[in-house]
């Protein structure tokens, strides 16, 4: 096999030969000679080095035949440097620091303080429990136990402490006891405005102490939005249950619930509260007064007792809201079906519907729409549980499809205005739960909706001037008066133990 002529078809000369095998001596030659040349400018460049004189030749030391041994000077330790040290160095050795700074030293670290050896823990009587049962949970001694208990019942003068009341507890740890802790004070209130303590002495006694808060009024306003019950909306927002029935009952002589009152308007309630001198409250509101802004009107009712009378409510122009008759019995959602014909849901055919039906939860209470007698309480064919009330010779009511009675409920029984008769329900010939109202006149059954009853009674003589006083009162402080926060969440019945300490 022949060897193959090179890409340009030439023949290499001897010369170019030469020159490619002493290349890479030339190339290494020239590298080194441009380092050596580097070296000198830069000497020379430098005056401090240039102007040092040769170096001489070192005499060769020989070892003596003897030597005494070499003692070394103690040296002192070097002082810290500083950025002082640098100022007087040549720019080009390091003199120029700028840009750069000392680390600064760190401050001395001041010592934790030590935890404290007292702390506070909130327990929570279960049932079965007892305080001397609690503190034995958390090993108090027994001769401490012993005495808490002897006090504490000397105070309460065999009043028992309900389920769910709070022990306040000031503890201690001893050092030469770690696990038993020492009670300094314990405190329990079963009342807002009583408060009962027990303290540990220096002597390692205990003294109880049975301390009385002051009770004063205080004047709150409650602002809400009707969604569901009206009642229901006024609880969820801060007003008592009991203020917010008597709301209802005052405003249903004037306002059609079913027609005129809508979700999302709003009411405000105008309570007095009673609450001690260190906040706590005793009672959650009297009713004073309350308003409901309704689409075209508002309607504002008051408290106010004349004199020699009993309290009742009034509009702002003193006229009472009593009127013969309720509107409505209830505080219903919707009118499911009205006064008049209709076909039946269950029968399949047309018949007069001779009242109104009031859609509403099984359960709602039911009220006397006036003042009568109880002619008829119990079943009546397709109307269920039934109850019928006289008011007059001329003047009757009748409710049906009720789940239960209300209490004392009997033929023959007196009832008044606003009394609750029965509870909603579906039971007789009925599709779901709701109240048959019906209103009876002459002995005939007539659209209760369309009745009108005049006012019973108007403020008048010396009490005119008291109420026109009292109601500009209330029309303010129902703008301007503190409002109440809703409702707290319940206690974590789980949690019976909170500690609170360093």
């Amino acid at each position: 096999m022949t060897d193959s002529p090179p890409p340009s078809d030439r023949p290499r000369t001897a010369k170019s030969l030469a020159f490619a095998l002493f290349r890479p001596v030339l190339f290494a030659v020239g590298v080194i000679g441009l380092a050596l040349g580097g070296l000198v400018l830069s000497h020379r460049s430098n005056p401090e080095i240039a102007a040092l004189p040769p170096p001489k030749s070192l005499p060769i030391p020989t070892p003596a035949a003897s030597s005494a041994p070499i003692v070394l000077a103690e040296t002192e330790p070097a002082p810290p440097i500083s950025p002082s040290d640098f100022k007087n160095l040549p720019p080009n050795l390091g003199g120029d620091l700028r840009g750069f700074s000392m680390k600064p030293p760190e401050p001395a670290s001041e010592p934790e303080p030590p935890a404290s050896d007292r702390y506070e823990l909130t327990l929570r009587l279960e049932k079965g429990d007892t305080v001397d049962k609690i503190l034995a949970d958390i090993d108090v001694p027994e001769a401490d136990r012993k005495q808490i208990h002897e006090k504490l019942n000397a105070l309460l003068k065999k009043r028992k402490l309900p389920v769910g009341e709070e022990i306040e507890l000031l503890l201690q740890n001893v050092p030469e006891q770690p696990d038993a802790p020492r009670v300094l004070s314990l405190s329990v209130r079963p009342q807002p405005e009583r408060e009962y303590i027990i303290t540990r002495r220096d002597d390692g006694t205990y003294d109880g102490e049975e301390k009385t808060y002051k009770v004063s009024p205080r004047i709150v306003r409650v602002e809400a939005e009707r969604h569901g019950s009206l009642e229901q909306s006024g609880v969820r927002a801060g007003a008592p249950s009991q203020a917010m029935v008597e709301l209802i009952r005052a405003l249903s002589y004037d306002v059609d619930f079913q027609r005129e009152l809508k979700e999302g308007m709003k009411f405000t309630v105008l309570l007095e509260q009673l609450v001690t001198s260190d906040g706590r409250v005793t009672h959650p509101g009297r009713l004073l007064a309350g308003e409901l802004r309704l689409l075209k009107r508002t309607v504002v009712v008051m408290r106010y007792r004349p004199q020699g009378g009993a309290d009742g409510f009034y509009n702002p122009n003193g006229e009472s809201v009593v009127r013969a008759f309720l509107r409505t019995p209830m505080d219903a959602s919707k009118i499911s079906s009205r006064f008049g014909m209709r076909e039946h849901p269950i029968l399949g055919y047309s018949a007069l519907h001779a009242g109104v039906d009031f859609a509403a939860p099984s359960g709602t209470p039911i009220l006397a729409a006036g003042a009568g007698k109880v002619v008829m309480a119990g079943p009546n064919g397709g109307y269920g549980l039934y109850v019928k009330l006289q008011h007059t010779s001329d003047v009757g009511t009748a409710y049906g499809h009720m789940s239960r009675l209300g209490p004392g409920i009997k033929p023959g029984v007196a009832v008044r205005q606003g009394q609750v008769i029965g509870f909603v329900g579906s039971t007789g010939m009925s599709t779901g739960p709701h109240l048959h109202y019906e209103f009876h006149r002459g002995g005939k059954q007539v659209n209760p909706l369309a009745q009108k009853f005049a006012m019973r009674a108007q403020v008048a003589g010396k009490d005119a001037g008291r109420f026109q006083a009292l109601a500009k009162q209330y029309l303010a402080q129902l703008k301007n008066a503190p409002v109440v926060a809703g409702t707290k969440k319940a206690k974590d019945k789980d949690s019976p133990q909170v500690a609170k300490g360093d």
